[in-house]
C-alpha cells in the first residue's frame, strides 16, 4: 500500500493547524448589511476588510460600527452603551479593561476612543466637565490622526468648544471636518462653521457660509434636513445683524416645513425664534418660543439648557419670580456643567 498520499495529507493538516488563524472582524454598515473578514487597513476615509483573496474598502461614512475579533466584552458592551446614550455605563465598562489586556493595536485604539467619546458626549449633555472631556479628545485626535473615528472626533471637539463658548476654536475643528470627501459631511461642516461664526458675532461671514451650504447640489433626506439647518442658521445670522422680522418669518417657515421627527431641528428653531423675539423686545412671544423647547424638546440637553437660561431671565423680567427660580433651579440641577448654567 502506498502510504505517501496519507503522509502528505497528514503533514498538510499539521501545517494548517500551525498557521495563525485570521481574525474575523464584523463591520456593521448603515445600510443594515455586514462585512465580515479581517480589517487590514484603517484611515479617516475608509476601512479595508480582507476575506480570503478579496480586499474590499468601505467608506467610513457608510460604517455604523466595527466589532473586532476577540475584543474584550466590555468594549462591545460600551460601544452599544455609547450608541444608546448611556455614557456613564460605557465609562464604567471601559474602566474594567486592564492595561496590557489588549494586544491588537486597532482594538486598543478603539478602547481609547470610546473612553474619550463617552466623556465628551456626557459633557455635551451637561453631565461632566467639558474641559476634561476636551483634553481627552484632543489627546486622541493628536495621537491617532489615521483613525476611522477622526472626523467624528473633530466634530465633537468643535461641539465641546462651542458649548464652552469658544466658537473661534470650534471653527478650526469644523474646518477639519470640512476636509472629509462626502457631500453630506461637507454640508454639515459648513452649517457648523456658520454657527461658530454666529457665536463670534461675525454675521455676514456666517450668512456666506450658510449660503455655501445651501448652494451644494447633493440630494437625499439627510441633505434636505441639513439645508433646513442651513436656512435656520442663516436666519439666526440675519437676526444678529438686526433683521428680526425677516428672521422670524424664515424660522416660522422652517418650523412648518421640517419633518416632525427632526425634533432637534425644531428645538433649535424655537430657540432661535425666542432669541429673535427677545432681541426685538417682544417678551411674551419669546417666552412662548422658549417654553416650546422646555415642554416639548427637553431631551436635547444643549437646546434645553439654552431655553431654561432664557426662561429664567424672561420670567424675572415679567415679574414671575417663582417661575424664574424654577427655571434656574432646573438648569442648575440638570445641566450644572453647561455654559448656560455658568452665566
Amino acid at each position: 500500500m502506498n502510504r505517501l498520499p496519507l503522509l502528505v495529507a497528514f503533514c498538510c493538516g499539521l501545517a494548517a493547524c500551525a498557521a495563525p488563524a485570521m481574525a474575523i472582524d464584523r463591520v456593521k454598515l448603515k445600510s443594515g448589511s455586514q462585512a465580515t473578514g479581517t480589517v487590514t487597513a484603517i484611515s479617516p476615509t475608509e476601512v479595508v476588510v480582507e476575506l480570503g483573496a478579496t480586499k474590499r474598502p468601505h467608506p467610513v461614512n457608510e460604517i455604523d460600527s466595527i466589532t473586532f475579533d476577540e475584543e474584550p466584552n466590555e468594549l462591545t458592551q460600551a460601544r452599544f452603551a455609547v450608541a444608546t446614550g448611556r455614557y456613564a455605563d460605557a465609562t464604567e465598562l471601559l474602566a474594567k479593561i486592564k492595561s496590557g489586556q489588549v494586544k491588537r493595536p486597532a482594538v486598543a485604539q478603539d478602547v481609547e476612543f470610546y473612553k474619550a467619546i463617552a466623556g465628551a458626549r456626557a459633557a455635551l449633555a451637561g453631565q461632566g466637565s467639558v474641559a476634561d472631556a476636551g483634553r481627552a479628545l484632543v489627546a486622541f485626535e493628536r495621537a491617532h490622526p489615521e483613525s476611522f473615528h477622526y472626523f467624528e472626533v473633530c466634530e465633537v471637539l468643535g461641539d465641546l468648544l462651542s458649548t464652552a463658548n469658544l466658537p473661534d476654536r470650534a471653527e478650526g475643528f469644523y474646518s477639519k471636518l470640512a476636509a472629509a470627501p462626502w457631500p453630506e459631511t461637507k454640508m454639515r461642516a459648513a452649517v457648523l462653521q456658520g454657527r461658530a461664526l454666529v457665536g463670534q458675532k461675525k454675521y455676514q461671514p456666517a450668512v456666506a457660509k450658510f449660503d455655501e451650504a445651501l448652494a451644494m447640489t447633493a440630494t437625499g433626506d439627510q441633505i434636505d434636513a441639513l439645508k433646513l439647518a442651513a436656512m435656520l442658521g442663516k436666519a439666526e445670522a440675519q437676526a444678529g445683524g438686526g433683521g428680526f422680522d425677516q428672521a422670524v418669518g424664515a424660522v416660522e417657515t422652517i418650523i412648518a416645513q421640517a419633518d416632525p421627527e427632526n425634533q432637534e431641528l425644531h428645538a433649535r428653531a424655537y430657540n432661535v425664534l425666542g432669541n429673535c423675539y427677545r432681541a426685538a423686545g417682544k417678551k411674551q412671544e419669546a417666552l412662548l418660543a422658549f417654553l416650546h423647547v422646555d415642554l416639548l424638546y427637553s431631551r436635547f440637553p444643549v437646546q434645553h439648557a439654552e431655553a431654561l437660561a432664557n426662561l429664567a431671565t424672561l420670567w424675572a423680567e415679567v415679574d414671575k419670580a417663582d417661575r424664574a427660580a424654577q427655571a434656574q433651579s432646573t438648569l442648575l440641577e440638570k445641566y450644572p456643567q453647561s455654559a448656560w448654567a455658568q452665566k
